[in-house]
């Protein structure tokens, strides 16, 4: 499992795929207005931590990656762009309506032709390990509402309704057991 370290976690803003509500998964779709105006103000909210990130990982995804460069405006931290942290590849699904693929993908079904779920997570939690486990003081990572509900998956959480543009503390628990949640999830 991963380590019990400390990272802050915020979905993307608002996307033409949440508009139009669609399955998006690699399909590269821009903020909307709204979305960039999401990610100004999630910005207050990361400058005014009082424990504050010292770099951002982003997905390579323009949603992502645009919201991770508004949020580092002034912090002016070191950026790294992965594509381990995208969203889930939904093969068939892509641009698919959500009315077809929403309920299918909570419910553990793979994708046709996409990326199976178990990969996805496995995918997931390797890219969290690999920024936690580097760094002293929590990293921001920018993402994709598929990446919390993985990170949930790794310890059979659901975790779903991740709002656009809502920033996400995990703070590691004290009492930990075997294959138990590892961290208190604070939300901004």
């Amino acid at each position: 499992m991963l380590p019990p370290i400390p990272f802050y976690m915020i979905r993307h803003g608002e996307s033409i795929a949440n508009v139009e509500q669609y399955a998006s998964g690699h399909v590269d779709a821009p903020l909307t207005e709204r979305g960039i105006a999401q990610a100004y103000a999630a910005q207050k909210v990361v400058e005014a931590l009082v424990l504050k990130p010292k770099i951002i990982i982003h997905s390579h995804l323009q949603r992502a990656r645009n919201t991770a460069y508004i949020l580092n405006e002034n912090l002016k931290l070191e950026m790294i762009e992965d594509p381990e942290i995208a969203e889930q590849h939904y093969g068939d699904w892509e641009g698919q309506p959500w009315e077809i693929t929403r309920q299918p993908t909570r419910d553990g079904v793979d994708p046709p032709n996409g990326e199976r779920h178990v990969d996805f997570y496995q995918r997931v939690k390797n890219a969290i390990s690999k920024f936690t486990q580097k760094n002293d003081t929590p990293v921001l990572i920018v993402c994709h509402g598929g990446v919390f509900r993985a990170l949930g998956a790794l310890y059979g959480e659901r975790i779903h309704g991740i709002e656009n543009c809502s920033l996400h503390h995990f703070e590691p628990t004290q009492d930990i057991t075997a294959g138990s949640f590892p961290w208190k999830i604070n939300k901004f």
